[in-house]
């Protein structure tokens, strides 16, 4: 099975376990009252209505790391888990950075601010939406726990996947912490150093690592030397996806992205690109850029401002900066597949093929 087919099987696979759990949970909300169908409903819409399931795959490409094509049955429920996980943290991400768009729809605490105003409900819609949408996010992660829990796998292992997945949750809310410090911080003060933490702390440990370590254990591989291979895989491809986020985040066409125009510009990211931007640019460049990450307020960035961002950003040599950073990493991750001791020969073949689609993608 090759890398278009594997994308294909997965994403089918995958979704339709989701769509089963959602069905049983909508049954389960309902039978304690009405008013519930909406608790469930809104984060099925969001959870189901797209995504590439990078890390669902990723977590069948474990399980098949060392005997390619053993039977999927016994972790489908693992790889629904991670797809369960990635709704929860973008639910409660879309909070942290004010989003109102996700995956060509409205994020949970717009859907549920809407919801709030359309049926005249008293008070506050606004703070409605938000705790709603905590909420929300909260039962997807029950649902992504409940869904390791339930796999049919003999119980030291389902031992084995709570405690890696809980390991990776607390990596998570690490980056997390530091990457939402590093939005309130001075650009003055924010580094590369910074960035590339937040970046292995939570892209490449829960969209490359976590979802590889999953699948290899669910499989019985849980020798440290195999782990530790797919970790050092893991945080070059990982790290290399996320830069190629942020020049997405900046540059990406909204028609095709599903995001607005220039919103990470909005949201204040510092990434790689600004920082690197700030520390090459004229004074000028310099006190403009100051001025949009701040002290204008979201709403107050226009789109000329976005376009002036990118401009400098081209300019200084920065987004010629991370795209070398990506081929460097690139080169790190390539070399961990053709030194390996463990990977058979399928699983190299298709983790190589999709390190080219991740690094080179545009959404």
């Amino acid at each position: 099975m090759d890398k278009d087919s594997i994308i294909y099987y997965v994403k089918n696979t995958v979704d339709k376990v989701l769509k089963e759990r959602f069905s049983v949970f909508m049954k389960e909300a309902s039978s304690i009252h009405d008013v519930l169908k909406d608790f469930v409903e809104a984060p099925a819409d969001y959870t189901l209505r797209g995504g590439k399931r990078l890390r669902a795959i990723l977590i069948l490409i474990g399980y098949w790391s060392r005997k390619w094509r053993l039977d999927i049955e016994p972790v489908k429920d693992v790889m629904a888990s991670i797809e369960f996980l990635q709704s929860y943290l973008l639910v409660h991400d879309d909070i942290m950075d004010r989003d109102e768009l996700r995956r060509g729809g409205p994020t949970l605490h717009i859907w549920f601010r809407d919801k709030c105003v359309n049926e005249k409900l008293v008070g506050d819609c606004i703070h409605y939406g938000i705790s709603q949408a905590i909420l929300a996010g909260d039962y997807l992660e029950a649902l992504a726990i409940g869904s390791i829990a339930s796999a049919p796998l003999p119980p030291e292992r389902i031992r084995l996947l709570i405690e890696r997945y809980s390991k990776g949750l607390r990596t998570v809310a690490y980056g997390q912490y530091i990457d939402v410090l590093l939005s309130y911080m001075p650009l003055r003060m924010a580094t590369e150093e910074h960035v590339l933490k937040v970046h292995e702390l939570k892209t490449a440990s829960y969209t490359v690592e976590l979802p590889l370590h999953l699948g290899a254990i669910a499989a019985g591989y849980i020798g440290k030397d195999f782990l530790d291979e797919l970790t050092r895989f893991a945080k070059p491809a990982g790290i290399g996806f996320q830069l190629r986020d942020d020049i997405i985040g900046l540059y990406g066409d909204p028609s095709i992205t599903g995001k607005p125009m220039g919103s990470d510009v909005r949201e204040k990211k510092k990434t790689l690109l600004v920082i690197k931007a700030f520390k090459e640019a004229n004074p000028s460049d310099k006190k403009f850029l100051e001025e949009i990450y701040d002290q204008r307020r979201p709403e107050e960035i226009t789109e000329k401002d976005i376009r002036r961002v990118q401009e400098i950003v081209k300019d200084t040599g920065s987004l010629d900066y991370s795209e070398k950073m990506i081929k460097d990493m690139e080169e790190r991750a390539r070399s961990i597949l053709a030194e390996s001791k463990y990977l058979c020969s399928e699983a190299k073949e298709v983790l190589e093929k999709l390190l080219s689609k991740l690094l080179y993608r545009v959404k």
